[in-house]
C-alpha cells in the first residue's frame, strides 16, 4: 500500500498542473482543457496506483525469470552428472569386459605350481644310485671341479636318504651355484640349442639340490 505521505507528494503536483490548466498559467489566459481540483487528484491517483502496478509486475517477472533460471541450472546439473555417472559406469564395464572373468584362488594355485621349478627327472639322474647324466657340453673340464662336488653330495645323499649334515648340503648347494654362474658366462660359447638344453638342466639342478634328502 502507498502511504499518505507519499501519495500526497506524489498528487501535489498533479494538482498544481491541474490548476494551472483551468485558471491560467503565470502570464494569465485560460488552457484549452478545463480541469477541478478532484479531476486532478483522480488523475494523479491513477498515475501512482499505475506506477505501483507496473513495478509489482516488473518485479514478478523478474522474480519468475529468475526461479526458472535457477530451475534451469539445477537441472542442468542434475543432468552433468547424470551423464558422468553413466561414463564412469560404462568405463568400468568396459574395463571388466576387457580384464575378463575373475581368476579362482584354485587357478592361481595352478599357475603357480605350472610355472615352479621341476626337480631332476628321471633322464636327468638315476633314482637309485643318484647318478647324474650331465648335458655335454657340461663335461667340459672348465667345469669339472664342480662335478666332482656335486656327484659326490648326490650320490651320497642317494645312499644315505639325505645330506649327512648342514655343511656338507651347502657345500653342495654353492657347487651347483657356482656351476650355474659359469655356464651363463659362457653363453656365446655354446651353440643356441646346447646352451638352452644346458640351462634347462642346471635349473632343475639347482631347485634338486635345496632338498636336503631324495
Amino acid at each position: 500500500m502507498v502511504s499518505r505521505s507519499l501519495l500526497a507528494a506524489l498528487v501535489m503536483p498533479l494538482l498544481a498542473s491541474s490548476c494551472y490548466a483551468q485558471w491560467g498559467g503565470p502570464w494569465g489566459g485560460y488552457s484549452y482543457h478545463a480541469s477541478t481540483a478532484e479531476e486532478g487528484y483522480q488523475r494523479g491517483l491513477a498515475d501512482v496506483i499505475r506506477s505501483q502496478g507496473m513495478y509489482n509486475l516488473e518485479t514478478s517477472r523478474a522474480n519468475i525469470n529468475q526461479e526458472e533460471a535457477n530451475a534451469a541450472y539445477i537441472e542442468n546439473r542434475n543432468r552433468a552428472q547424470e551423464v558422468w555417472f553413466d561414463m564412469r559406469r560404462r568405463n568400468d564395464a568396459f574395463r571388466a569386459e576387457q580384464a575378463g572373468p575373475k581368476v579362482t584362488s584354485e587357478q592361481i594355485f595352478r599357475i603357480n605350481a605350472q610355472r615352479a621349478p621341476k626337480r631332476l627327472n628321471d633322464d636327468q639322474i638315476d633314482p637309485v644310485t643318484g647318478e647324474l647324466h650331465w648335458p655335454f657340453i657340461l663335461t667340459s673340464m672348465v667345469y669339472e671341479p664342480y662335478r666332482k662336488a656335486i656327484d659326490s653330495g648326490f650320490q651320497k645323499r642317494s645312499q644315505k636318504g639325505s645330506f649327512s649334515t648342514y655343511e656338507s648340503h651347502q657345500e653342495v648347494v654353492k657347487a651347483v651355484d657356482s656351476m650355474y654362474d659359469e655356464l651363463k658366462k659362457r653363453i656365446r660359447d655354446y651353440e643356441p640349442q646346447q646352451y638352452i638344453d644346458a640351462n634347462r638342466f642346471m635349473e632343475a639342478l639347482s631347485y634338486d639340490v635345496r632338498f636336503p634328502s631324495s
